[in-house]
């Protein structure tokens, strides 16, 4: 019987689990993050059940925080030959801090054989993102296996927009009419009865993956060039270093002016989440669609207003780039990694074939109600995502067509001890928290980034 363990709660989870399989007594051991929804968890609880009654062998699934993940399997993995190394892991996580850099170092099975049978089921954004640089063996392979896909999301309160007299279809698309938008709309709505309301809710906190995703938006608008196809570093070219300056200015701006929330420094994952429902932000920008997700819920006398305010909520496509061309997205392929000293590499393989077949995996991703997106095209067929009378989905698979960025720590795994020391976000909280200017904290950011790269490049 699968043990599922629950280390820490949330809102939405229920962590009552009874079972008394351990991981020494299990033919298998499992890693998951905690899902957002209940029902994702209860959903991958019920496919190990599946397989544990078709294959014979015995479960130990966990559930656990992100931040418990990244660090327990960092500890155990310096114990070569440590037994409580699990077998699977999948956390948000995965994809931009751990699998770079453990792939790089030879600590993960490669899935190819896994993969390759399956390989035409993907699309190709999601091969190129489990295909990493292994240094010790000198070549790239699967080193993952893509399971779906997030994207990043602009949210807005379209009932608000109404209130200061523009029409929702009627927000500019051009970039610096778009960010001038929502500071005048700020000023509109204070004189309008919303006194508290800030009109971006930009994320600036070291906590969690928001800042780096809102940071990136406005490098990629500024077409910074971090790092080139072939992993040489780029971004201390002056011209790099320039056009980094402009845009940290820009986005740290908001804050300094008063159109970001003082909270935003100190936002967890959900931080904005929370505080664009509560109605404290006109808009944000979010890795999934939890946010009008959340208010998709069964009706009953303690959210009588929860459907009308999905469809007050407005997901949105980017704005243009300053230079007037698309500004694309960067992707991001969630995925699970099977550590190579695990004790069971065979079990692993077994269980992420039967994942992903294409029945089972769509019972996981429908259990999460479409706040991410299928990497396997087929799975479009099922009836949640031909509902187009559905705004939210309509736009994220717009989005989802759009070609995207390759993420910098898939050009070169170095860019995964990037994010995990947070030093995109610690760029800019050296302007909003240590009073630098843009300069000197891109000056910082840049030495400071550059540091790691040449690290690794002389280790390799």
């Amino acid at each position: 019987m699968a043990n599922c363990t629950t280390l820490a709660k949330t809102s939405f989870i229920d962590s009552t689990v009874d079972s008394t399989t351990t991981q020494s007594d299990a033919d298998l051991t499992i890693w998951w993050e905690q899902g957002f929804l209940p029902e994702e968890n209860e959903g991958l609880a019920q496919i190990v059940q599946d397989w544990e009654h078709s294959s014979g062998l015995t479960v130990n699934l966990k559930f656990l925080p992100v931040p418990i993940i990244d660090q327990q399997l960092t500890q155990l993995l310096a114990e070569p030959g440590n037994s409580q190394i699990p077998d699977i892991v999948y956390s948000i996580g995965v994809d931009a801090n751990l699998a770079p850099k453990l792939a790089w170092q030879d600590q993960l099975l490669d899935l190819s054989d896994v993969i390759q049978p399956i390989k035409d089921r993907y699309t190709s954004v999601a091969l190129s993102q489990v295909n990493y640089r292994n240094q010790l063996r000198g070549e790239r392979s699967y080193y993952a296996m893509p399971l779906w896909q997030a994207e990043d999301y602009i949210h807005y309160w379209g009932n608000l927009v109404e209130a200061i007299g523009v029409r929702r279809d009627d927000v500019p698309m051009d970039w610096e009419p778009f960010w001038r938008f929502w500071q005048t709309a700020q000023t509109q709505l204070r004189s309008q009865g919303y006194p508290d309301i800030y009109g971006v809710g930009l994320c600036m906190s070291s906590i969690g993956f928001d800042t780096y995703a809102s940071l990136m938006m406005f490098l990629d608008a500024y077409n910074v060039e971090v790092v080139s196809p072939d992993g040489d570093f780029l971004l201390d070219a002056p011209e790099n270093r320039q056009r980094m300056i402009a845009a940290l200015e820009e986005f740290t701006g908001f804050f300094q002016s008063g159109y970001v929330p003082p909270a935003a420094l100190e936002w967890s994952g959900g931080g904005n989440n929370n505080s664009f429902i509560d109605g404290s932000i006109l808009m944000t920008l979010n890795l999934t669609l939890s946010i009008p997700l959340t208010q998709q819920l069964p009706a009953n006398q303690y959210n009588q207003d929860a459907n009308e305010q999905y469809q007050q909520i407005i997901t949105l496509g980017r704005p243009q780039k300053p230079d007037g061309t698309d500004l694309l997205t960067r992707k991001g392929i969630k995925q699970a990694i099977v550590p190579r000293s695990c004790p069971h590499p065979e079990a692993a393989k077994d269980f992420l074939a039967y994942l992903t077949e294409p029945k089972i995996i769509n019972q996981l991703i429908t259990s999460a109600k479409g706040r991410v997106m299928p990497v396997m095209p087929q799975l479009f067929e099922n009836s949640l995502w031909s509902d187009t009378s559905d705004p939210h989905l309509e736009t994220a698979i717009k989005i989802y067509n759009r070609p995207s960025l390759i993420p910098y720590e898939v050009t070169h795994s170095a860019f995964s001890e990037v994010q995990s020391q947070q030093l995109w976000a610690k760029t800019v909280l050296q302007v909003l928290q240590d009073d630098a200017s843009a300069t000197q904290a891109s000056d910082w950011g840049i030495s400071q980034i550059k540091s790691i790269w040449t690290e690794w490049e002389r280790s390799a």
